[in-house]
């Protein structure tokens, strides 16, 4: 937050995904000291140690406000209890953001449709995965429907959900060892090729931070 200016006392609440160590880490904290409403599904919140945090039960497919924000959660397919995914709107202008999910299904595609801005998971390249030092169990895992999606899944989500409004797309939740900023970006950029709008496509390294964007 400070890299783009902001402050921990202008957030109105936190979302949470899934109970993975990798996104619960600190949550607690945080929202304890600046006294921040949770917003989580049943199964995350069972599975996510948050003594003393105010929580909000939410539930995929059940559309609610925050701030004036239009929050929509959405059912995808990931090695945890509940996760789910978050489209966000306010007025005309909608942010799809779908991460940690391990394969792209046809209700994802519907509820990423029409984003302005599509943040999307490209975890791994296919060719560098298979050749790498990872674990054979541990290969088939990040490959299962449960696990995370490709650059070529990244790449489908893009050509499938975006449309003349879609402004840009951008690659998040790269491995260091399995993928390149490179690679995934060009990746999606030669499937949307397929189609006639081109939003800008970039790719973000594992441990950096973009933004913020405006949208029209």
């Amino acid at each position: 937050m400070s890299l783009f200016g902001a402050e921990p006392t202008q957030i109105e609440g936190v979302l949470l995904t899934h109970e993975h160590t990798d996104h619960t880490r600190g949550v607690k904290r945080f929202c304890t000291e600046y006294r921040l409403p949770l917003y989580a599904t049943r199964g995350t919140l069972a599975l996510t140690p948050l003594d003393g945090v105010t929580t909000k039960t939410i539930s995929a497919g059940s559309n609610f406000q925050l701030n004036g924000l239009t929050v929509r959660p959405f059912k995808v397919k990931h090695l945890a209890a509940e996760p789910v995914a978050f489209t966000i709107q306010v007025g005309s202008v909608k942010v799809g953001i779908a991460s940690d999910l391990g394969c792209v299904t046809p209700s994802v595609i519907q509820e990423m449709s029409n984003s302005n801005l599509m943040l999307v998971e490209a975890n791994y390249d296919e060719k560098m995965l298979l050749a790498g030092e990872y674990p054979e169990f541990l290969k088939r895992a990040i490959r299962s429907e449960h696990g995370h999606l490709s650059n070529d899944d990244a790449g489908t989500i893009a050509l499938k959900s975006s449309s003349e409004r879609t402004e840009r797309v951008v690659l998040v939740h790269l491995s260091m060892e399995n993928n390149t900023p490179h690679k995934a970006r060009k990746t999606v950029e030669n499937e949307l090729r397929k189609c006639d709008h081109r939003p800008e496509v970039e790719a973000v390294a594992h441990g950096e931070s973009r933004g913020p964007y405006e949208l029209c």
